[in-house]
Order: structure tokens, then sequence, then C-alpha cells
């Protein structure tokens, strides 16, 4: 299912449809989806630092590992010209860059955040009590943070 411009549908159109439609339920407490919504934020701010980093490599001008500027004196090899391009492609300038694949893990991202934002309406769409539990929720509820990776954590955040 891709629409004209030739992107490709969401990942997850056919469960929002049906969670749009009431012929999908998820059981949870309301503040949950308080959490889950946050979370989301967060992984889509933390994906577009790392596209930013991607595009700052991709935009790197001089590398100093001999990719050619001979005017500081450095020496022009041509392994390193290809590295550098190497780098340059695989941060930001391919289908498969850094850059790309956090693009695609971003859409996921969203459409995992649409998919619960379009339950948990439907459920407050109807309950006026639910409703004003939810909001109480999303500005009373405390913030948290989103679980650290064991093994990378990365810088600012």
């Amino acid at each position: 299912m891709a629409n004209d411009d030739k992107t490709p549908a969401s990942p997850l159109a056919n469960l929002i449809t049906e969670a749009r439609e009431g012929r999908i339920t998820i059981r949870m407490d309301l503040e949950k989806f308080v959490y889950i919504d946050r979370d989301c934020e967060y992984f889509k701010s933390v994906i577009r630092l790392i596209q930013g980093t991607m595009t700052d490599i991709s935009n790197q001008e001089k590398w100093g590992v001999g990719e050619g500027f001979p005017k500081d004196g450095d020496r022009d090899l041509i392994s390193a010209k290809t590295m550098v391009k190497r780098w340059r492609e695989k941060s930001q300038g391919s289908e498969n860059s850094v850059y790309a694949v956090m693009e695609s893990h971003y859409k996921v991202i969203e459409d995992f955040q649409t998919l619960f934002r379009t339950v948990r309406e439907r459920i407050t769409g109807v309950d006026t009590e639910q409703a004003a539990k939810y909001q109480d929720l999303e500005a009373n509820l405390p913030h948290q943070a989103p679980a650290q990776a064991k093994i990378f954590s990365w810088p600012g955040l």
C-alpha cells in the first residue's frame, strides 16, 4: 500500500486501521499510555541526534588520514580517499546508510505511537471519566527516564 509519491506505507498501517475501526483492543492502564508516548518521543529525539551526527560525519571536510590536502603537507593516499568516501556514504550517502536506517526506525516508532494513541483515543473518546483521568495523568505523572543501555549511553541524554 504505497501512496503516489512512491513512499512505502507505514509499517503498522494495517494495525492502525484496525485500531481506528475498533477491531483491536489493548488492555493497559492509562498511565502506561502516557509512558509509551513519552518513551516514543524520547527515542525519536535520540534518533534525530544520531542522524545529526551522521550529517556531521558526512559533511566532515578534512579527516586527516591522508585523503589529500597536499597544501597542508599531507600525503595524498588513494586508499584514504576511498575510506573517506565510504565513511561518508555509510553515514548519510546511501540507501543503507546509518541515517537512512535510523529514519526507518523513526517511522516505526511513529507508527507505534500512532497505534497506541489511536487505542487510547478510542478509550477516552467514549468515556469522559477515563478522558479526565488520562489528562490528569498526562499533566501530573512524574517523568521517568527510559531504560538506559548497559553498554552504550548517548552523550547529552
